[in-house]
């Protein structure tokens, strides 16, 4: 679900899971978007390369992010 919170994302996507590491793409506005989110005892991290444009609005990007994977983690 997190993968749909990419702006413009739209186009195709990939994910595979290793134990608790999520590694993801999703294509997004011509660009592919690629990031890793891992699963600890008592955090969630992520990193994610936002290329080009999608860069420039990473702060946005960012808030966003943090609100739906904390909705995703305490939703029961």
């Amino acid at each position: 679900k997190i993968i749909h919170v990419v702006p413009g994302s739209a186009g195709a996507c990939s994910e595979r899971w290793d134990g608790d590491r999520l590694t993801f793409g999703v294509a997004a506005m011509g660009q592919t978007v690629a990031g890793v989110i891992e699963v600890l005892d008592a955090a969630v991290t992520m990193e994610i390369e936002l290329p080009g444009v999608i860069g420039m609005i990473a702060g946005g990007f960012k808030d966003r992010l943090q609100k739906v994977g904390q909705l995703l983690l305490t939703k029961e």
